[in-house]
């Protein structure tokens, strides 16, 4: 049974790390998480992991003092470094810790099984297992946009509502939606638009807050932006 201890202190980040193991190892693997560096190293010694997947900024102790400590008890055990800061200094610092690997978030499930092929920690049958889950990210985000998107909202808010920092967060993002937050943010509320147009008769001047627009002006030349047309021309074609 492979074992497998994930270090993170971002809640989505070990989610969606457990969530793909999980798929990929099968349900015989055991994978523990744990939300600091101190954590990391009790745990490690008390579960003798194959393999540490260890954030490199970690609360109470850094990833690479705890990585130094679990290395020199646990030699065999494979340690892979994760972080969103792509420094020399980091990756000089995680392989001197003992680290196996180093991959820069936001990282996406084809790295992570590269990752477990080199190591040797992945057999052909899990290398072919088939995902059928939908991203939890993706997810999550969808319910939580259909709730807010009327709303005056940052992407701020939407990181801290996914547990993540706005900078981890900012990445993630177009890692899964290949655009920004406010590129896919502006299209999703010109789309909940024009639908109001097409399904209703609702004034132009009120469908805007209802979009999350507060100018109406506004509203009008990001509407015209996206179609080619006003809110109004639009409507008048259908």
């Amino acid at each position: 049974m492979i074992k497998v201890l994930i270090a993170e202190d971002e809640p989505l980040s070990l989610q969606n790390l457990t969530g793909h193991l999980r798929r990929l190892l099968g349900a015989d693997a055991l994978i523990e998480g744990a939300s600091n560096g101190r954590e990391a190293v009790d745990m490690a010694r008390r579960i003798r992991p194959q393999l540490v997947l260890m954030d490199i900024e970690m609360p109470v102790m850094t990833g690479l003092d705890a990585a130094a400590i679990i290395h020199e008890a646990l030699p065999e055990t494979h340690i892979v470094f994760l972080t969103a800061f792509d420094r020399f200094d980091y990756a000089v610092g995680a392989m001197r810790a003992g680290g196996a690997d180093y991959l820069l978030k936001p990282f996406d499930s084809a790295q992570i099984n590269a990752c477990l092929q080199k190591l040797g920690l992945l057999t052909e049958k899990q290398e072919h297992r088939e995902e059928r889950s939908e991203n939890p990210f993706c997810a999550q985000f969808s319910v939580w946009l259909a709730n807010h998107y009327m709303q005056d909202i940052s992407l701020e808010e939407a990181a801290e509502a996914m547990g993540m920092s706005s900078f981890y967060f900012s990445r993630f993002f177009r890692t899964a939606y290949n655009r920004t937050f406010l590129e896919y943010l502006t299209s999703y509320r010109i789309e909940r638009a024009e639908e109001l147009l097409r399904q209703t008769d609702i004034p132009v001047r009120e469908i805007a807050p209802r979009v999350g627009y507060t100018d109406a002006n506004y509203f009008t030349k990001v509407f015209k932006r996206h179609c080619g047309c006003t809110p109004t021309d639009y409507r008048s074609r259908l």
